[in-house]
């Protein structure tokens, strides 16, 4: 397993975990936004375990390397730090950090995207 994938799934882990505990914490009492709760559980733990999966498997089926581990690093990096901003302005309700952390999330996701296709061997 490469670097980057356990990477992502050990992140991955740790944000079900933190998931858990915040949907707990919110069937006990209402005090957290859920869409906090359903965030950190659908690009935390959901998105980064697929992206942590496709790091692992892209090679072998295509018989290939990662074009660009650095990029990966990269995405992965703005995808916890949007991730987090987009949480900080749900907690704050500021309208700013949402926008700011859906702006990273979407270039993570278009890094992302951009690193697996040039990755794939396509004869």
């Amino acid at each position: 397993m490469n670097p980057l994938t356990r990477m992502n799934l050990l992140l991955s882990f740790l944000y079900l975990l933190l998931g858990s505990s915040l949907g707990l914490i919110l069937s006990i009492r209402q005090t957290l936004p859920s869409i906090v709760h359903a965030h950190i559980q659908l690009i935390g733990f959901v998105t980064q375990m697929i992206i942590g999966v496709t790091y692992h498997v892209v090679p072998m089926l295509s018989r290939g390397k990662i074009y660009s581990f650095k990029l990966g690093y990269l995405h992965t990096t703005l995808l916890n730090v949007g991730l987090l901003t987009q949480v900080y302005g749900f907690l704050t309700n500021s309208l700013f950090f949402k926008n700011l952390g859906s702006l990273l999330l979407f270039l993570s996701v278009v890094m992302y995207l951009f690193n697996i296709l040039k990755s794939m061997n396509w004869r």
